[in-house]
């Protein structure tokens, strides 16, 4: 009896076991062609767990509507777990992915595949050039100074801002938001902001000014 009883019970669990682990869809990393970003869809928050796992410690908790870089998801405890960090940076960890959606871009449409922005900005490869109104220290009236942009599709681009002095300064976007600089330990890791007003970046980093139209990014 014990034998039948011990029977069955590994019958079930067999059939059970793989329903578990194919149960969630795994969504694909960017390089895969899945999306960069995904959004918090759930109203409670989402907990930004250490590992893959619910006996992990929570990192942070996320609120509803949050955007979170896409950095691969893997199945364990039967679920899908996807490597996660808030978009502009924060601690890096795991959640739940039945708790995400794809984020929307801001032109309407899931931004999706790498980011290839910064490389090709790099490489002089821009997707348009212009100017737009700059300045290099405090007090300095703006000037017109040249840019080039290179554009990845759902508000991911790096714009290059050329002074008239010669130097350069890197300015990333994405999701049509910007998120950072070029700074670097010789520059003084120059503080940086970004207020927007209408569809005009005002950027800041350290004394340097720089505005930036949205269309600059989004194209258009």
């Amino acid at each position: 009896m014990r034998a039948t009883r011990l029977f069955c019970w590994f019958v079930r669990f067999a059939v059970v076991l793989p329903a578990l682990a194919t149960g969630a869809e795994l969504p694909a990393a960017p390089e895969d062609g899945g999306p960069r970003n995904f959004e918090v869809s759930a109203a409670g928050g989402l907990n930004l767990r250490k590992r893959p796992t619910t006996a992990a410690p929570v990192l942070t908790r996320y609120p509803n509507g949050t955007w979170l870089d896409n950095l691969g998801c893997q199945e364990a405890e039967g679920r899908a777990w996807c490597d996660v960090q808030q978009l502009g940076g924060g601690p890096r960890g795991y959640v739940s992915a039945e708790f995400l959606r794809q984020a929307v871009a801001p032109h309407g449409a899931v931004a999706t595949g790498p980011d290839d922005s910064a490389l090709r900005a790099g490489q002089g490869d821009f997707d348009a050039r212009g100017t737009l109104p700059c300045a290099q220290s405090v007090g300095q009236p703006t000037r017109e100074c040249q840019f080039g942009v290179a554009r990845a599709g759902g508000g991911y681009a790096t714009v290059i801002v050329s002074h008239p002095d010669g130097r350069k300064r890197a300015l990333f976007f994405r999701a049509g938001m910007p998120i950072g600089a070029d700074t670097s330990e010789a520059d003084g890791y120059h503080e940086f902001s970004a207020p927007k007003e209408g569809d005009l970046h005002f950027i800041r980093v350290g004394p340097e000014r720089y505005e930036v139209v949205d269309a600059v990014v989004l194209g258009g």
